[in-house]
């Protein structure tokens, strides 16, 4: 996540050079080609260019609505991990700050630190690529290759053994199903044993098990947005309208540009404003909808992700010293304003 003021112009121009590239290619073909053949019936008129700019405006706009609320909707999930979490600790802490014969795998530092790995395993998931997302996009490789994720630079079960036996490692690398689930399970079982020696009350367990109940739902909130795309065919009319858009702005604009030198005798040197036009014009929707697009992805690892990394790591730190841990955890910080 950017947490700057701003992106600069150069960080844009930067981020989509290779459509600009395309763009400036494209118009000086189709500029030159009018102008040496004097083919002007092929230009596009201007009505037939404000329907298809009308049109796509429209998609855009709703498109990067859309993808602006499955970002906020993600942050908002993930924000929740620390209210759940703290609130977990705390009823944790209550309920076994007295007890003597704690079950093994019940005791205050298993739960917690279960919950740790609980947390490293949901971001690795949600870190994991999908084939429609957008980090290998050349724009985005070039990005990242300054600042990567730190689930890019580390393995799941390195981090795991920070906080469980190599025996629960295996365990977890060998599960087919969801990691992150089978971790939960842990901590509903080793609940269980506590209320089965009678070591909590009824009450406490509810309270407990409530709470496992909502970051169970958490996890499927998050993972509902990882697994399933904004919609594909939304996305690809946004995408057809901008080539076709792109495509037909310099038939359209050539005329004018021809037009402005032809009273003073140099519409042949006007005419070439034509690529500027075209260029500016195009540059303009192609890069709404390449933020709309990178906006809708928000936990594929790239610069403007929701700082799930930073979140985790946050919880971690508060729960150690609420479990009066000392440590040297230090929150994460942001590289060139971005946050993961």
């Amino acid at each position: 996540m950017h947490i700057g003021r701003q992106y600069s112009v150069n960080d844009f121009l930067a981020w989509t050079r290779k459509e600009t590239q395309w763009l400036i290619g494209w118009a000086l073909f189709a500029t030159l080609f009018l102008h040496v053949s004097t083919l002007n019936f092929l230009t596009v008129p201007a009505p037939i260019l404000t329907i298809v700019g009308a049109a796509l405006a429209i998609s855009l706009a709703f498109k990067s609505q859309q993808c602006f609320a499955r970002c906020t909707n993600a942050l908002t999930l993930s924000e929740q991990l620390n209210g759940s979490s703290f609130i977990l600790a705390e009823r944790l802490i209550s309920a076994t700050c007295e007890l003597g014969d704690v079950p093994s795998g019940a005791r205050l530092e298993d739960m917690f630190y279960r919950h740790f790995a609980w947390l490293t395993s949901l971001r690795f998931y949600l870190r994991d690529s999908r084939s429609w997302e957008n980090r290998f996009d050349a724009g985005n490789i070039r990005f990242l290759a300054k600042i990567p994720s730190p689930e890019s630079t580390s393995a799941l079960d390195d981090e795991l053994k920070n906080y469980l036996s190599d025996d629960e490692v295996q365990k977890i690398m060998a599960c087919s199903g969801d990691k992150e689930s089978l971790i939960l399970d842990w901590q509903y079982e080793a609940l269980r044993k506590l209320r089965k020696q009678n070591l909590i009350s009824e009450y406490m367990f509810i309270g407990l098990i409530a709470r496992l109940d909502d970051l169970s739902r958490l996890q499927g909130g998050l993972k509902l947005i990882k697994n399933y795309p904004y919609p594909r065919n939304y996305y690809s009319i946004a995408v057809i309208l901008v080539k076709m858009f792109v495509a037909i702005i310099p038939f359209g604009l050539f005329p004018f540009a021809y037009e402005l030198g032809k009273s003073a005798g140099i519409a042949d040197w006007t005419a070439w404003l034509n690529v500027p036009f075209s260029v500016a014009v195009g540059w303009v929707f192609v890069s709404l909808e390449k933020v709309g697009e990178n906006s809708s992805n928000p936990f594929e690892g790239n610069a403007n992700d929701v700082p799930i990394s930073s979140i985790a790591r946050r919880i971690e730190i508060a729960m150690r010293g609420m479990m009066g841990e000392s440590n040297d955890l230090q929150p994460i910080v942001a590289k060139s304003d971005i946050l993961f």
